[in-house]
């Protein structure tokens, strides 16, 4: 596939790999076709079952075509199916039309997840994906959900702010939650964690910051090196009008944006706990990283040869003692034993680190023995325990209920 339109060039096609990366990235779409599409994309199954994808829809959908490079086309096709059900009668309930829009949100992210370049179906998939998410969470929540934007570094970050009933007797704001996603996630894909935070007492906010989701496929932003100082930001932006605490904020970092969940902690004394689900320690050199992710990481970084590289300590790494220093707030690490990407022993001395800086210092490790990157198979396990931990160490009133 290639970038027919727009501006935003296709990056999929950077200089300076080795032989095999090329070998590698023709092997990706031949693979497919001779041991199949299921066995290529198996490690990404939980991933959609656990944003609602039921295993019906999805054997149905990999059975169907022949190999990954007919994913967004026959992903959209599920799409158009399920707008058609939505459509066709106006006898739904208000929860089974939330139910189907919601679904169709799902769909639609998992349509252009399967498009690495920046296509026109990418960013149409992804339109639907965030629309049908804005219709969903609005009938659902009324005033309560916002879509709102967060100024940094000149541009506005589009952003999905979930708030509790806050209690008559409170005299304090609202406890908030910021949500920093991974690479390849949208804000859109992380709805079931708002959704039970916010039943939990806590505002909460899901961001595409520069380089992920809305401001990477339709603004052509791109992931600079003080990516953390967007939490502060959006704390800054939104804490009095929306009624927030600005001293009780709380990080989820997921993948990599556990790397950026510490760094805001380091950077700012506002950030008073941190939830690390999957983030990297030490991502490894760039040579040594295989075609896939040199390919995702020169999107979201908007270079196009690993000579344009930003600093590594910057980007790859947490390693860094006087950041590590500076995290002295509650940490709770959540991690898989069979992450192909960060080992456990990586998450282990990041706990051994911050407590012997700082040996007063809440710091626990939560390992799924048959946990892949991020725990997908754990997601309802995962939900709830953030939600105890959060509420331990900033404290809510009274927790916010659904209207169905």
């Amino acid at each position: 596939m290639t970038n027919t339109s727009g501006t935003q060039k296709n990056r999929a096609d950077i200089g300076g790999y080795r032989f095999v990366d090329h070998v590698a990235r023709r092997a990706v779409s031949s693979l497919s076709h001779v041991i199949g599409v299921k066995n290529v994309t198996r490690p990404f199954w939980n991933r959609w079952r656990m944003s609602g994808i039921d295993d019906e829809t999805l054997m149905r959908f990999l059975s169907g075509i022949e190999s990954i490079d007919d994913w967004p086309y026959a992903a959209m096709e599920l799409v158009y199916l399920a707008e058609r059900e939505l459509g066709t009668s106006t006898t739904h309930t208000r929860e089974r039309r939330v139910e189907l829009l919601r679904r169709l949100s799902y769909l639609a992210h998992m349509a252009q997840w399967g498009s690495l370049p920046m296509t026109d179906l990418k960013r149409d998939a992804y339109r639907k994906s965030r629309d049908y998410y804005i219709e969903a969470e609005t009938l659902v929540w009324g005033e309560n959900y916002l879509r709102v934007r967060v100024p940094f570094d000149g541009h506005e970050y589009a952003a999905n702010l979930h708030l509790p009933e806050k209690p008559e007797d409170a005299e304090r704001g609202l406890p908030l939650i910021v949500i920093l996603h991974g690479m390849d996630d949208t804000k859109e894909e992380h709805l079931a964690t708002e959704n039970e935070l916010c039943q939990a007492g806590f505002a909460v906010l899901g961001i595409d910051g520069p380089g992920q989701g809305e401001s990477l496929i339709l603004d052509e932003k791109t992931w600079p090196g003080n990516f953390h100082q967007i939490v502060p930001a959006a704390v800054d932006a939104l804490a009095g009008p929306y009624g927030l605490d600005p001293n009780r904020v709380g990080v989820i970092g997921i993948s990599w944006g556990g790397l950026w969940a510490l760094k805001a902690a380091a950077a700012d004394e506002r950030v008073a706990a941190v939830y690390d689900l999957g983030g990297p320690v030490d991502a490894g050199r760039w040579k040594k990283l295989p075609y896939f992710l040199k390919s995702k990481y020169g999107q979201v970084l908007g270079i196009e040869s690993p000579d344009e590289l930003p600093d590594y300590q910057s980007v790859f790494s947490i390693t860094d003692p006087e950041v590590l220093r500076r995290v002295r707030v509650p940490v709770r690490i959540v991690h898989g034993a069979k992450d192909p990407l960060v080992k456990v022993r990586d998450k282990q001395w990041l706990r051994e680190t911050l407590l012997t800086m700082h040996p007063e210092q809440d710091v626990t490790l939560l390992t799924f023995a048959d946990g892949d990157h991020c725990c997908t198979a754990h997601g309802a396990e995962i939900r709830a325990d953030g939600a105890a931990f959060f509420s331990r160490v900033l404290g809510v009133s009274q927790p916010s209920q659904l209207t169905f």
